[in-house]
Order: structure tokens, then C-alpha cells, then sequence
């Protein structure tokens, strides 16, 4: 029997409804699913809902949602620590290591809210740069201590690169006693899932999200994965009843649901075929000397332009056409670069002709200047 979770016709919101800022036509700044989950599986919810006392605060007991989210990534209930989004681990986690004088290293360039809450907070860090090829070098890495928290993005947003698993166990075993954060919400679309390694070393936490290879990024539900002493000292740290009465419904009641894990994966598998279909034709429209194409593990490609005056041009015509992509420019080793989210193949078309219109548009101009 074909699945259809995620058909158009049956979802009850697509990406082309207008965002709070402004009216686009294709939301690809965020790398969320495009479709949205089916109105029949909200149906699902709604005679528990209506059963819920929202007067009163959600259930703290989380054993039975623990059980799923370590079913789903091959580990043990005692294994995981759930948060609304992974964000918030982060951040609880800045926050603790700044309080303890933590030696605190962050690859760059990365998730931006790593430096954001650093700088917001005043809390002081050393960065990791990528080398010239933006991939990890572990031999550039400022050489941890026992006091300090290295954190690693991996699948590495907004870039798309990835660590070797050979250099990161060449981490976690030369550095013992330094703890290893890493950041893996887009692991389903890399070639790796670091997370068994957590049985294995108890210096590493890795983080994982359902916002990007599920269409869920509206309930907010993150986990921590790492060894029973590592999750219980996090579970202290989050604020009690943070994942709400609503986030604990769907979960229990459509994420783990088999017909929805199975359709999401087939979306996992869609949005890999289609990253890799417009690698290709960028790579093969696109004069490398003018636009470079970053590989990528994510569900997303970094694009970078060589002159202000294209990156300019392609990204206003994109603001004209209502495609909304992050613009990336301001951090570091990043200029004149933007994060497109990969889309559904219409929209990923969509997408393709604006660029190759924009590009297109500033060759034309640049002819006429010089003839």
C-alpha cells in the first residue's frame, strides 16, 4: 500500500503560505520539511486534547517518550534528555560551562547561535576555523584541557561539510578528558550517525532534533544523547515541565506512529536525491569561477558568489521573487555566501530558474558595461 503522508493534497498547510514577515512564495531559510503534517494525524490528537486540564502543568514523568525517541536512534531510555528543541540544550549548556569557567572552543564558521547566545551573554570562546577547503583539520583545533567543552557542528550548518569518523574518535581518545559537544540535528542526511559512540566514550554528548528530517519543526522536541551519569547531570539543568502538554500528545500519538516514521524517511531519501540533483546542475551551470557549489550533508547547499556585485544581484532578484533563503554573509570565511533549504523537486525547480535568471541577468549587464 502507498504511503501518502506527505501529498500535497493531503497536507493541511504547504511551505507557500505567507510567513509573519512578508509574503514569499518559497520559505527556504530555515531548512524545515516543505509539507506539513497531514490534517487527518491533527484529527488524530484532538480527543486527547480536548481530554487534556491545560489548567494544569504538563506530565514531568517522560519515561514512555524517552522509551521512543532511544528506540529511534538505538539506545536506552537512560541514554536521553529531552528539550523543547535542541536550542535550548545548547544554550542551557553555554550558560553552565560559561558559570563553571569552561574553556569553551566552537568550530567555525557553524550554527550561528553559538556565537549569537556567546556574544549576547558575554561568554568567552575560541574559535575552530575550517581550513581554506571549509572542512575540519584537526590539527588547526586549539589544544584542549581537561577544563575544557569543544563543540563540533556535524553535519556542520550552514556549510554542509562533515568530521571524519576517523578524526572524531582521534578526538575523543587523545583528549579524554575534554568533553565533546556535538551538534548533530541533520545527521539523517549525512553519511554518519555518531550517536552509538556515546556507549562507547563517555566524553561525548551529541544533540539531535526531530525539526529537520520530520515535518515538526512546530513542536519543539530535542534530545541529548550520552552516558546515564552525562544525561542525568543535563536533566538538572533543564527547567521542569518544558516540554508542554501539546509537544507530549503528538509525540506519543503520530511522530513514533510507523506509517509516519517510514513516509519520513522516504522524505529524507527524496530531499538527498534532490540536494544532489541541483549540486550537479550548479556545478555544471554555473561558471566556477563566478559561483561555488559547497558539497553537503545537510538538507541544505551554501552557495558563494566571487563578486559583491553578483551576490548582490542574485540575492535582491531572490527578495523580488519571494524565495526567502538565508543570506550568510556575515560570519566568518562565509562572504557574499547564501544557505538555500532543499525543497520539494517543483520548488527545488522553482528555485533553479531564479538563479539562472539572476546569473544570467548580471552577465547580460556586465556584456553591455564592456562593450
Amino acid at each position: 500500500m502507498k504511503n501518502h503522508f506527505f501529498s500535497p493534497s493531503l497536507s493541511a498547510v504547504s511551505n507557500r503560505i505567507a510567513s509573519s514577515e512578508k509574503n514569499y512564495r518559497l520559505l527556504l531559510d530555515k531548512n524545515e520539511q516543505s509539507l506539513d503534517v497531514p490534517a487527518m494525524l491533527k484529527q488524530k490528537m484532538l480527543v486527547s486534547i480536548m481530554e487534556s486540564n491545560l489548567n494544569r502543568y504538563p506530565s514531568a514523568n517522560l519515561r514512555s517518550l524517552e522509551e521512543k525517541v532511544a528506540d529511534y536512534c538505538g539506545l536506552q531510555a537512560e541514554n536521553i534528555a529531552l528539550a523543547p528543541g535542541s536550542a535550548s540544550i545548547i544554550t542551557t549548556l553555554l550558560n553552565y560551562s560559561a558559570i563553571n569557567r569552561k574553556r569553551i572552543i566552537i568550530n567555525q564558521p557553524s550554527y550561528s547561535l553559538f556565537e549569537y547566545h556567546c556574544n549576547t551573554y558575554n561568554i568567552p570562546y575560541e574559535p575552530w576555523m575550517l581550513n581554506g577547503a571549509l572542512q575540519f583539520d584537526v590539527n588547526e583545533m586549539p589544544e584542549p584541557d581537561a577544563n575544557s567543552v569543544v563543540i563540533i557542528t556535524s553535519p556542520n550548518n550552514p556549510v554542509g561539510n562533515a568530521i571524519t569518523p576517523e578524526d572524531l574518535e582521534y578526538l575523543l581518545t587523545t583528549y579524554p578528558d575534554t568533553l565533546f559537544m556535538l551538534d548533530a540535528v541533520y545527521c539523517e542526511f549525512g553519511e554518519n550517525d555518531f550517536t552509538p559512540l556515546i556507549i562507547q566514550y563517555s566524553n561525548l554528548m551529541v544533540l539531535r532534533s526531530f525539526s529537520k528530517a520530520f515535518p515538526v519543526a512546530g513542536i519543539r522536541l530535542g534530545y541529548l544523547c550520552a552516558q546515564p551519569a552525562m544525561v542525568g547531570v543535563v536533566k538538572k539543568l533543564l527547567l521542569p515541565f518544558s516540554i508542554n502538554a501539546l509537544t507530549q500528545i503528538f509525540a506519543e500519538q503520530v511522530l513514533f506512529d510507523t506509517c509516519f516514521m517510514e513516509e519520513a524517511r522516504n522524505r529524507v531519501r527524496q530531499t538527498i536525491a534532490e540536494r544532489e540533483r541541483l549540486y550537479s546542475f550548479m556545478r555544471l551551470y554555473f561558471d566556477i569561477e563566478e559561483v561555488k557549489v559547497h558539497a553537503s550533508q545537510g538538507n541544505f547547499l551554501l552557495i558563494a558568489f566571487t563578486s559583491k556585485s553578483l551576490f548582490e544581484k542574485v540575492t535582491g532578484y531572490l527578495e523580488e521573487a519571494g524565495i526567502k533563503v538565508l543570506n550568510a554573509n556575515g560570519q566568518p570565511l562565509l562572504q557574499q555566501s547564501i544557505r538555500v533549504t532543499i525543497g520539494t523537486p517543483n520548488e527545488n525547480d522553482i528555485l533553479l530558474d531564479a538563479l539562472v535568471e539572476a546569473i544570467g541577468m548580471e552577465k547580460k549587464m556586465a556584456m553591455q558595461m564592456a562593450a
